[in-house]
């Protein structure tokens, strides 16, 4: 089956609900639906891609995205329609989450994971309601794709996968343990891309946290971010799937850090470390491929076809500039001081709003060109 990319013609679906305005859509073209669901207190969405019909229920792979982003045109990534076309031609349900959007006049930042802040050997992966709204979401997207849905295939809800690219990255992991100790039998791996494990001390920085006061992982309570690391001694496991590029700075740190931590514990992690940048995936087979490892838990027809193992080149040079509508709106919401730590963590809780603007300006060097050389902390993207 044929996947057509256009953005032009969306199925959306937005329907407003606790001041959370929802961008779920299916990539036109495509088969899938949009569902509601309830979080306990906002009305949210999932978008979900899977092929026209099956003989038996299908598996299920979450993709969330990144920082600022939502899921609008599920199964086209960016352009990219690699991973909807593998659902499609493989036989699994893609299920495209979303975070909580808002309107402009909101304050609030749209499109960031609810990822609990203190996190501890002692405290463990917090994963009750109450530690973050995005519990609810997730436990509740899968009841709802357990029921016979119009327009979609059955759904197998007892083979669950999650992935996802730099924040989304850390919300796949956070949620991957959360699922798998709720409910050991239904995830066997989770797959990470530009975000890994972060140690409190460790040397790695990443973004500051939504306080904006603590970069995350490094709090005075804090140990860990996104999760703490267990074992997993049932019969299925959990394999870590980590992916990155060695040009991810910190965040590449951080995926080594998980494999050395995971292998440590015993639990099995397969690594890809390709050249590039941040979320720059050279391979959504095999991420796909890594996740199944080969139990065909995801892929029922055996390893889908991937390129060969060599990386994609490291795009070229950035222009000099960012494109003047982009420095227009960092000016607008940031003017006044160009230097520090309140200047990045301006451009870092505006990137959602300026992104369209900047597009295709790589973010990390707007933020140098607003913010000066000494910028380096890089927003989840």
């Amino acid at each position: 089956m044929a996947l057509r990319t256009g953005l032009s013609a969306l199925l959306f679906h937005a329907v407003a609900g606790s001041d959370n305005s929802q961008r779920c859509s299916v990539a036109s073209g495509v088969n899938g639906k949009v569902l509601s669901v309830s979080d306990g207190t906002n009305e949210r969405c999932i978008a979900v891609v899977a092929p026209a019909s099956a003989t038996k229920p299908l598996p299920i792979l979450f993709w969330f995205h990144g920082s600022g982003g939502n899921a609008a045109s599920c199964g086209n990534d960016h352009g990219n329609s690699e991973l909807g076309q593998l659902a499609l031609d493989h036989g699994f349900a893609l299920v495209c989450a979303e975070a909580l959007q808002y309107g402009q006049s909101s304050s609030k930042q749209s499109g960031l994971w609810q990822i609990p802040e203190i996190i501890t050997d002692s405290t463990g992966t917090p994963c009750s309601d109450s530690d973050s709204v995005e519990v609810g979401y997730i436990k509740n997207a899968i009841a709802k794709l357990g029921t016979q849905t119009e327009g979609l295939p059955a759904l197998d809800t007892t083979r669950v996968f999650t992935s996802g690219c730099s924040m989304g990255s850390a919300f796949s992991g956070y949620m991957a343990n959360c699922l798998k100790e709720r409910s050991p039998s239904t995830l066997s791996a989770f797959a990470t891309h530009s975000t890994g494990l972060k140690t409190k001390g460790d040397g790695a920085t990443l973004p500051l946290d939504k306080e904006g006061q603590y970069t995350w992982g490094e709090c005075p309570s804090c140990e860990y971010f996104p999760f703490a690391p267990k074992k997993f001694s049932d019969t299925l496991g959990l394999k870590a799937c980590v992916f990155d590029n060695t040009g991810d700075g910190d965040f590449y740190k951080t995926s080594q850090s998980l494999v050395k931590k995971w292998t440590g514990l015993g639990m099995k992690a397969e690594s890809h470390f390709g050249s590039g940048g941040h979320c720059e995936i050279h391979s959504y087979a095999a991420i796909v491929n890594c996740l199944d490892d080969g139990t065909k838990r995801l892929l029922s027809d055996g390893p889908a076809p991937a390129p060969s193992p060599t990386p994609s080149p490291s795009p070229g040079p950035s222009p000099s500039g960012p494109p003047q509508a982009c420095q227009d709106c960092f000016v607008t919401n940031c003017g006044g001081a160009r230097s520090g730590p309140g200047c990045q963590g301006c451009v870092q809780a505006n990137q959602g709003t300026c992104a369209s603007s900047c597009d295709p300006y790589p973010f990390p060097d707007a933020l140098q060109w607003f913010c000066g050389s000494n910028a380096t902390t890089v927003q989840l993207v």
